[in-house]
């Protein structure tokens, strides 16, 4: 018995386009890089300060579960840097936290309940 070829062959995938290594990487997220982006910065900033793909902050939102507050604006959304900080643990010493700042740390700490001598 004889193999006939179908008539179709197989191509090699073509191969990609050598890419040079990138030396230079994206410099890491530090407290002053994100006090520097302003009092709040663009989905794709945040995603990318968390450590996320901006797919998957978007994802998060459409959930509502961003892990830190947004807001929206027209068609964009938002991120107030200083949440963004407090996610990440990054106060400054001069700066308050949100509970100092919304003086829930500075409340006097509350009196026992009183018990009636009987």
């Amino acid at each position: 018995m004889i193999m006939r070829s179908s008539g179709r062959t197989r191509q090699a995938p073509p191969t990609p386009a050598a890419q040079p290594a990138s030396t230079e990487r994206e410099p890491a997220w530090t407290a002053e890089r994100i006090r520097a982006l302003g009092a709040s910065t663009d989905l794709a900033t945040a995603a990318a300060v968390l450590g996320m793909s901006r797919s998957a902050a978007y994802k998060l939102i459409r959930r509502d579960a961003f892990p830190v507050p947004y807001f929206r604006v027209g068609a964009h959304y938002r991120i107030p840097t200083a949440p963004l900080l407090a996610a990440l643990h990054l106060y400054h010493p001069g700066i308050p936290t949100p509970e100092q700042a919304s003086g829930i740390a500075d409340a006097p700490p509350k009196a026992p309940p009183c018990r009636p001598d009987t």
